[in-house]
């Protein structure tokens, strides 16, 4: 009975009549099934949908959902247009935690990688700088032989100075005078 009212409607509205003189027929039709219009609280305004014939589609899709055995199951369970409903929502929440779960995935995945390229990164910074202390350690230890050298070089002449400062040479010398330039001009310093 309800798929043959939802046929009705969609012919009616193909066919172009209106959707007054639908609920008219329908009213009438189900007039003695519904003995009051307390027993559906929208019944009144499904016999009055609107001109549009949207209004009619709504309603009837609304009423599909009710059964004449809904009396029997108040209470207990889930209607039809619930239970049609919740497979479609469940898949929707499931498609939407799906979705959520690819988004987190792929974003943990950006950030794997993100970490992964920042830790490449510092890894070539570590190896750039201790190529780079290296290379400083070397300079440094090239500019200490280079001072050292020049200390050595220095002391060696305050050394040779000293060393020949002792030879004195006079117009009269001692024995001793002599013996030392002797040992100043033949002898490297001690």
């Amino acid at each position: 009975m309800i798929h043959a009212a939802v046929v009705a409607v969609l012919v009616s509205m193909s066919l172009g009549i209106s959707a007054d003189a639908v609920a008219k027929s329908r009213g009438s039709s189900h007039a003695p099934s519904h003995s009051s219009s307390g027993s559906h609280p929208n019944h009144a305004d499904e016999a009055h949908a609107g001109e549009g014939g949207g209004g009619v589609v709504r309603n009837v899709v609304g009423r599909s959902g009710r059964s004449d055995g809904n009396a029997n199951n108040a209470g207990t369970g889930p209607t039809a247009a619930e239970d049609e409903q919740d497979p479609s929502q469940r898949r929707i929440r499931e498609a939407r935690a799906a979705a959520r779960a690819r988004a987190d995935a792929e974003d943990l995945a950006t950030r794997k990688l993100a970490e992964a390229a920042a830790e490449d990164k510092r890894r070539q910074e570590a190896a750039q700088a201790a190529i780079a202390a290296t290379e400083e350690q070397k300079r440094r230890d090239a500019a200490d032989r280079v001072k050292n050298n020049e200390l050595a070089a220095l002391e060696r002449q305050r050394t040779q100075a000293a060393w020949e400062a002792r030879c004195q040479i006079k117009p009269v010398m001692t024995d001793e005078e002599i013996d030392t330039c002797r040992e100043v001009w033949s002898k490297p310093p001690r």
